[in-house]
Parts: structure tokens; sequence; C-alpha cells
């Protein structure tokens, strides 16, 4: 007889070969991405992944739920993913290359205040509802806010780096921190309340409440 303790052994020891296997599928996955069933089956499982973050929250989605309603089974899943959180991560890091990205490019940055702020207003609102569907998948293993906040703070001091004279490194790094909190401040406020927000108001709003000069206005 196979007492409780040694199926319990038994279960962790199948999970951690699980999760090896999982980790090596995943170093794999990584040199076939030119594979089309490879594309076709992520974005597959991604699609339901976002259909099922229409009804319920990031908690209470399951890989079964996720299986069941793409109609594939757990090792194809396993094959792309180590686990939810994994795909979780790689949803949120497409987001951020295919919308956030585009707000932060060379251009954009270049605008100035005001014509920064209303392609932001007009990226947002283009694809509101997929980063309210992404909000959705802050959870204790992925923070959302300070994920988009970090990517916002990198992108900005990339781009200014060189380019602020008479500004120290400490004061660059300061203002790209700060310009980051301001952005995702706004992007979650639009989120949160659902209205939008005038890029004159925002600026508004900068100038007499925090009374900080952005840096997005060029030289």
């Amino acid at each position: 007889m196979v007492s409780g303790s040694d199926n319990k052994l038994k279960n962790d020891a199948s999970g951690d070969c699980r999760d090896d296997n999982s980790q090596k599928a995943k170093e794999v996955k990584l040199l076939n991405r030119s594979d089309r069933r490879v594309v076709r089956t992520e974005k597959k499982i991604h699609q339901v992944f976002l259909e099922l973050l229409q009804d319920k929250t990031y908690g209470e989605i399951t890989v079964g739920m996720i299986l069941d309603k793409a109609k594939i089974n757990r090792s194809t899943f396993y094959k792309h993913y180590i686990n939810k959180h994994d795909l979780a991560s790689e949803v949120m890091a497409n987001c951020q290359e295919s919308i956030i990205s585009s707000l932060l490019g060379e251009e954009r940055l270049s605008l100035g205040n005001l014509g920064f702020f209303k392609s932001l207003q007009a990226t947002l609102t283009k694809h509101r509802e997929l980063l309210k569907l992404v909000k959705r998948l802050n959870s204790e293993d992925l923070d959302v806010r300070k994920s988009f906040h970090d990517y916002f703070y990198r992108s900005i001091k990339k781009h200014y780096e060189g380019k602020l004279y008479g500004s120290s490194d400490e004061e660059l790094d300061l203002g790209s921190y700060v310009s980051a909190d301001i952005m995702i401040s706004v992007l979650m406020y639009y989120l949160d309340k659902g209205d939008e927000v005038h890029p004159d108001n925002i600026i508004r709003v900068i100038v007499n409440m925090y009374g900080l000069r952005s840096y997005y206005t060029p030289e």
C-alpha cells in the first residue's frame, strides 16, 4: 500500500519533472519562432486566454480552462509555456511591444507635450479593450502597473540620453522616472474611469498641480 505521504512525494516528483520538461520545451520553442505551427498555436492560446479574461479574473483562470476552450491537450500547452504565469508574462510583453512601444519611438517622443499626449490619447482609444484585459492580469505574480512603468521608464531614459544638455545623470534618471509615472497614471486613469482625458487637461494638471515641466518638449 502506498501511503499519503508517498503519494505526495510521487506527485511532487512528477510536477518537478513536468516543470523541467516544460523549461526545456521553452528553450526549444525560442528556436522555432519562425515555425508557422508554433505561431498559430500560440496565437490561439493567447486569444483564448484573453477571452477568458473578459469574464474571469486572472486567479480564477486555470490551465484546464485554457485547454478546454482552445481544444488542445496538456502536453501541447506545456510545449509552449512553463505555466499560466509564463503565458501571462508573454501576453504582457506582446502588448508592450505591439502597443506601448509605438508610443515611445523617436518620432512620438519628439512631438512635444501636446503632440505626445494627443498621440497617447489616440492609442489608448484604439486599444482600450485589449489594455483593459491586460490590466486584469495584475496579481501577486505579475504587477501590471510596475511592468508598464518600467517599460516607459527605460524607453524614455534611452531616448533622452545625451540630449538634455546640462542635465546630470541623476536628473535624467529622475526625469525619466517621473515622466513614466505620469504616463502610466494617465493610462490607468483612462482604463479605470473610462473617460477620455483631453491632452490640454493632462498638461494643465502636470504643470499646475505638480509644478513639473515635462521632458517631452524638444530643445
